[in-house]
């Protein structure tokens, strides 16, 4: 580990324990201390500030965009290499003016998604690039947990297969403690497991909100505080200037996980009304209409909307304080 990697590695954890076990101290001020001199007359005025450091996008341009569902092939092994990483190259734009510290898998948050059909295996690598310790927790696997999903030292690799049993829109993550520094600072992605029976056709959009606190890194504030940035696919209000686009008539599938950490998402389009929803997006979990669905962190959804006229649709969470924050978007319907 370089002195530079070790600086940044005590500055994390002396935060993440600052956070965890809330130690204040304070400086006994002394009655008769002396007065700090008066600045010189002739003193050059103080420097201004420096800008702040602009951080590089969270995710691709296009990661709302997912890969089409595959027919269901017995036997089928499905690779996913995801690499851990930390420090000040993962510094990303969660708004347009707020960077952010992450740490995260393949450099950027959120993770990529992983796409499978039902009786799929996944052959999995987690290369850990960092310098803090790191794991992974698939909701969608059933693995022991005290075989695969123990955290791995910086330099170390760890692999081991799954098979994608249920069909569902699940979440990914490092389980490494603080489990929710990890995730707060961008070390979530989704898992799409779809059923062996093909669904109808239908624009697919992939949806992850997210909660940021601080700059990162910040335990205290992810434990006692609302976030400061709440947003979908990693950048608040990314849709907005660049809306999602589909036709009249056609159905929108969205894919929706929430990552959390804390908050449940109230997933909403203002101007339409979900006529299909999965819960965890599992076919048995169907219901009809629905206004507003509710994903609890740590959950996902499958949502299908189909609009009857041409226009701009906001898509939000209904819990509007966290919509307020970067949780909305538009969906532009030709």
């Amino acid at each position: 580990m370089s002195d530079e990697q070790g600086i940044r590695r005590r500055q994390i954890l002396g935060t993440a324990a600052a956070g965890v076990f809330a130690v204040a101290c304070r400086s006994k001020a002394s009655s008769d201390a002396a007065p700090a001199p008066a600045p010189s007359p002739s003193a050059p005025p103080s420097p201004a500030p420096a800008a702040a450091k602009q951080g590089k996008l969270p995710c691709p341009a296009d990661f709302a965009e997912i890969a089409p569902a595959r027919p269901y092939q017995p036997g089928r092994v499905v690779p996913l290499a995801l690499e851990a990483s930390e420090g000040d190259a993962e510094l990303i734009q969660i708004s347009a003016d707020k960077s952010y510290q992450s740490m995260n898998f393949n450099g950027q948050v959120p993770a990529p998604t992983l796409r499978v059909t039902e009786g799929d295996q996944v052959r999995f690598s987690l290369t850990n690039k960092g310098f803090l310790p790191h794991s992974i927790d698939f909701h969608a696997a059933q693995t022991p947990w005290s075989k695969n999903y123990q955290s791995i030292a910086p330099g170390q690799k760890l692999e081991f297969e799954w098979t994608a049993h249920h069909p569902g829109v699940f979440m990914y993550h490092c389980g490494t403690p603080p489990v929710i520094m990890h995730i707060a600072d961008g070390m979530y992605g989704a898992v799409v497991v779809d059923p062996k029976k093909p669904r109808p056709s239908a624009r697919e959009f992939v949806i992850v909100q997210g909660e940021f606190y601080g700059t990162g890194h910040d335990v205290n504030a992810m434990l006692n505080k609302p976030a400061d940035v709440v947003a979908f696919n990693g950048r608040a209000l990314q849709y907005q200037a660049k809306p999602l686009t589909a036709k009249v008539g056609e159905t929108v599938r969205f894919f929706v996980v929430n990552a959390g950490p804390n908050a449940f998402s109230a997933f909403h389009v203002i101007g339409g009304l979900f006529h299909h929803v999965e819960i965890d997006g599992n076919p048995q979990n169907a219901f009809g209409m629905r206004q507003t669905v509710d994903i609890a962190p740590g959950a996902g959804a499958l949502c299908e909307i189909r609009f009857r006229e041409a226009g701009r649709y906001p898509f939000v969470t209904h819990k509007f304080n966290d919509a307020t924050k970067g949780a909305t978007g538009l969906l532009e319907i030709t």
